[in-house]
């Protein structure tokens, strides 16, 4: 009894165990954590920063497991990965090499204008020393007629030795232009056929860039057909990923709807039986209803609670109950 008043006093007080007299006890602890805290936070605080840099780095390291546990398993991961290596290496080629044929086509025309520019500088060196050639031998040409005539002049006047000598310089003249002559024919033959070579390298390179603009013109045109036939494709037959997950997606669709239509129809059968349950109690409580509000219409009330009519009591009995009642509760 006297466990049940105490009980019941302190938890009328409605004051909050912080409130108690014990919350200078926890406030001297609640102190005592917070100065060892700041005297040892030089400790703690590596600790902490070691903890948190630690956990970075298992999660680092799980994901990296994980990729590594998806490429060991994932088809799909790994063909992604072997096209994007793919792309990336091809990509990396293109900068070195043009892997476009449109471009490759183009690049042998520019080195083929490059090298008809380098022809037709050597083809005018050539034409220069042909003309340098030609000076040489009529220069030649005079100078031996010079001499010849030097000679002839020495000649009359009875001097034989510069008369010979003269005509020596004369004959080798003569030999020199017999032997540069050739050298003039040749180099004049070799313009004439590298102009001639010229001017066809000239129209074929002409022939090739209008092929490769044609060519150009129709690899767009089929490539942008391509790609409207490509799209209308993929509409008429659709992306095999997309309608491998638009097959998956259908199928969850329809278990999910099967599964909520069999819970429909379970909740269906139970609310039936319910139903027709409470249908046969009602009815029967209707007539229970029914027969007992035809005695009460009679006047059988006492009937009808199945009672007897209670004796009076005394005041004083009255009384006596109720102390004991409340005596019971105090027990």
């Amino acid at each position: 009894m006297n466990t049940l008043l105490t009980t019941t006093s302190d938890t009328d007080t409605g004051l909050p165990k912080w409130q108690k007299p014990e919350k200078m006890a926890g406030r001297v602890v609640l102190l005592g954590l917070a100065g060892a805290a700041v005297y040892y936070w030089g400790v703690i605080l590596p600790f902490l920063v070691d903890m948190v840099f630690d956990t970075v780095k298992l999660g680092i390291g799980l994901g990296s497991l994980f990729v590594l546990f998806l490429l060991a398993t994932n088809k799909r991961i790994q063909a992604g990965l072997w096209y994007a290596g793919q792309r990336i290496l091809r990509t990396a080629a293109g900068i070195f090499v043009n892997t476009d044929p449109i471009g490759v086509m183009e690049d042998y025309i520019r080195n083929t204008e490059k090298e008809a520019r380098k022809m037709d500088a050597e083809v005018t060196n050539i034409e220069g020393a042909h003309e340098l050639v030609k000076r040489k031998l009529a220069a030649n040409d005079a100078q031996m007629k010079e001499y010849l005539a030097l000679a002839s002049s020495a000649s009359r006047q009875g001097e034989k030795d510069m008369a010979e000598s003269y005509a020596s310089r004369a004959a080798q003249i003569q030999d020199y232009n017999q032997r540069l002559q050739p050298m003039a024919t040749t180099t004049a033959n070799v313009s004439v056929v590298m102009r001639q070579i010229l001017k066809a390298a000239l129209r074929q390179i002409d022939g090739s860039k209008f092929k490769v603009n044609l060519l150009k013109d129709e690899y767009a045109l089929v490539k942008r057909t391509s790609s409207g036939m490509r799209a209308a494709m993929n509409i008429l037959r659709g992306d095999p990923d997309k309608k491998y997950f638009f097959d998956l997606a259908t199928d969850r669709v329809a278990q999910d709807m099967a599964q909520q239509l069999g819970q429909i129809k379970q909740a269906m059968r139970y609310s039936q039986e319910f139903v027709k349950e409470m249908d046969i109690q009602n009815g029967v409580m209707s007539e229970k209803g029914q027969a007992l509000l035809t005695k009460y219409q009679k006047g059988d009330f006492n009937a009808v609670l199945n009672e007897k009519p209670q004796a009076p009591q005394s005041f004083s009995a009255t009384k006596k109950a109720s102390d004991d009642a409340y005596a019971s509760l105090l027990d």
